[in-house]
Parts: structure tokens; sequence; C-alpha cells
């Protein structure tokens, strides 16, 4: 009899595991459809039976995981979702959790590379892991900046519409920081454009005579912006011809890898 029992409740506890699994087998399908999917299409796809998927979504939707529309009798991902995700990346600390990153790209290329945020058209600088080099760039951890006159701006700024972008500086003035400094709104929007196309941004000499920058976006799991990562020195060491062969590919891959540690999925959000 208490073997009995055992295996009686081995089986409940194996069956409630399985259930689980499938629960998150269509939660990971619906969140990686761009569109809501049918009963049919679930059961199909994940080869369940129909009963056993009309339960997981009932349950599913009753603790607002997924969505059933009304409408077209389809299915989608709930707002609970949303708030539990939110909850993950908020709880994310942007300075530790690129520290990693940011420390492997300067060990390869042996420059500073920092990370910083976008606000209200201004870069903050939130940290940096300076070069072995004796000459370097002075530190700007702390700075706050003209996007549009840094790389690391721009690379943020690149991930907006440009109906965005010039409304931040609407009745702003263009400070000249160097002669390179962009100066007006129609020229921002057209490097912006080049930043959209080769996927980094360039900062030669606009923020700091003698100085070259680069930089990449830093995407959340919606595929928003939530920072920029960069790699700064003289422009001595720094030739557009390194920036392009060595450069920019490490950059591009270290913003790629960051950004998957927020839940970036590879989709694409920059503005047209």
């Amino acid at each position: 009899m208490r073997g009995e029992k055992n295996k009686i409740k081995r089986e409940k506890s194996e069956y409630a595991v399985q259930a689980v699994s499938n629960a998150i087998d269509i939660l990971e399908l619906l969140g990686n459809c761009e569109h809501e999917l049918s009963m049919s299409e679930i059961v199909s796809t994940l080869e369940l039976t129909k009963s056993n998927v009309n339960k997981l979504l009932a349950n599913l939707e009753r603790y607002g995981y997924v969505e059933h529309n009304k409408y077209t009798g389809n299915f989608r991902l709930g707002v609970k979702t949303f708030q539990i995700s939110q909850a993950y990346i908020n709880k994310l600390n942007l300075i530790d959790i690129s520290h990693q990153v940011l420390t492997d790209l300067k060990n390869k290329l042996n420059e500073s590379t920092y990370i910083g945020v976008l606000r209200h058209g201004n870069v903050v600088y939130l940290n940096v892991i300076e070069t072995d080099e004796p000459v370097r760039v002075m530190p700007r951890i702390g700075n706050v900046g003209p996007a549009y006159a840094t790389a690391i701006g721009k690379a943020q700024l690149s991930t907006l519409g440009n109906k965005e972008i010039t409304a931040l500086y609407e009745n702003k003035e263009f400070r000249k920081l160097t002669d390179k400094t962009i100066s007006d709104i129609d020229a921002l929007l057209k490097d912006i454009s080049n930043v959209r196309e080769c996927r980094y941004a360039l900062d030669i000499e606009e923020y700091e005579n003698d100085v070259h920058c680069v930089a990449a976006p830093v995407l959340d799991f919606m595929g928003k912006v939530i920072a920029g990562i960069s790699v700064s020195g003289p422009k001595v060491r720094m030739s557009m011809e390194r920036i392009e062969n060595e450069i920019a590919p490490l950059l591009i891959e270290a913003a790629q890898i960051l950004s998957g540690k927020f839940g970036y999925m590879g989709h694409d959000a920059s503005a047209e």
C-alpha cells in the first residue's frame, strides 16, 4: 500500500512538472511570434492535445500571463509577462552588468571603454575601464555632454525616430565644443542616418580635440535603447582604418553581448 501511494505521489509530481514545462513552452511560443496564435496553431506547433492546451491557456489567462482575443479567438501574451520582465530589468544594475563586457573589450583593444546613458538630449557617463597606455583620454565619469557631439550619444539617438530627435533639440542651441562639432539639426540627422547604416557612431574630435570615439547602442528586451558603450582614445592610436577594421567590429559584438544580458533578442529597433 505504501509503495502504491509513493508511486501515485511520484506520478502526480512528474505530471505537475510536465504541466509547468508545457505552460512555459506556450509562453515562449507566443513570445517568439509577432502575431496572435490560434488554439490549433499552438496545438500543432507544440504537439500537445487540444484538451491539455485548453486547460493550460485557461489557467495562464486567469493569472494574466495570456490574453484571449474575443474577436479573433486567438491568443497573445498577457500584461503579467511584461510586468515580470520589467521587474527583472529594474533589478539589473547597468554598471555592474556591463563591467565585464567593458573590461573584455578594453583588454582586446587596450583603449578606454565607457558606458553612458541618454538623458534629455545629453549623455551621462556612468563608468569607464581605462587603458593601460601612458597616453590616455581624461576620464569622463560623471560628465554630462551634448549627445550630438559624442559617439555614445549619437549611437543612442540612432535608435530614435527623426521626429523624436528633432524634438529633443527644438529651441536649443548647438554648442560648438570644437571646430568639428555638429552645428545644426540637419547635420545631426544626416550623421544619424550613417550611424543606422553602419551600426556604430563616430566622434572624430567633435567633443574634444585630438580624441576619437566609437560607440554602439545597448538595447533591452523590448528593443529599446537603455545605454551606449564606446571606445575612446587619442587620434594617433585610433585611425579610421583601425576603427573600421578592428575597433568597430569588436565594439558591435560587445554591444550585442551586453544587450543580450538585458533580454534583447535581435529584432531591429533602429528608426527609419
